[in-house]
């Protein structure tokens, strides 16, 4: 996988098959149905993108964030990324969360670094998003700041 070692916001859009009942750390347990799932995160730390999304990609046996017990069963398809000291990971989730194809499935998941905030950083579609459509929404919404977004698609 060729991620970049900065700082910066990601999407990852995963596929479930089959319906599954997840337990979640605190959160509770919950039904994940079949279809598109985006993870919208941020890396801030060492290793930046490559170290976050790589720890997602593997095989984890103690799961860290929500996204890892997401990961345990789903299909990883892309990786939609801009690189950026800026931290855009709730800019990006409202603007999935204001998109009429998505809905939140679970509340708050991915998003209990903003302890005020009922928003999820985890967003449902039956379909698949495009990265077309996203980009156009990031340009649209965030002019004064735009940073370029990539794309890497079968992440593994």
């Amino acid at each position: 996988m060729d991620l970049p070692g900065d700082k910066g916001t990601y999407i990852l859009l995963v596929t479930v098959s089959q319906m599954k009942r997840l337990k979640i750390g605190r959160l509770g347990s919950f039904d994940i149905i079949p279809g598109f799932y985006a993870y919208v995160g941020s890396a801030a730390g060492a290793g930046g993108l490559r170290a976050r999304i790589s720890h997602h990609l593997e095989s984890v046996a103690q799961p860290h964030w929500h996204i890892d017990y997401l990961m345990a069963f789903a299909t990883p398809l892309e990786v939609w990324f801009a690189i950026s000291d800026r931290k855009m990971e709730q800019d990006w989730a409202e603007l999935l969360r204001r998109a009429s194809f998505f809905r939140e499935p679970i509340p708050r998941f991915g998003s209990s670094d903003y302890r005020r905030s009922r928003t999820s950083h985890l967003f449902y579609a039956k379909r698949r998003p495009s990265f077309r459509w996203f980009q156009q929404q990031v340009r649209g919404s965030f002019a004064t700041h735009i940073v370029p977004c990539q794309i890497i698609q079968n992440p593994r």
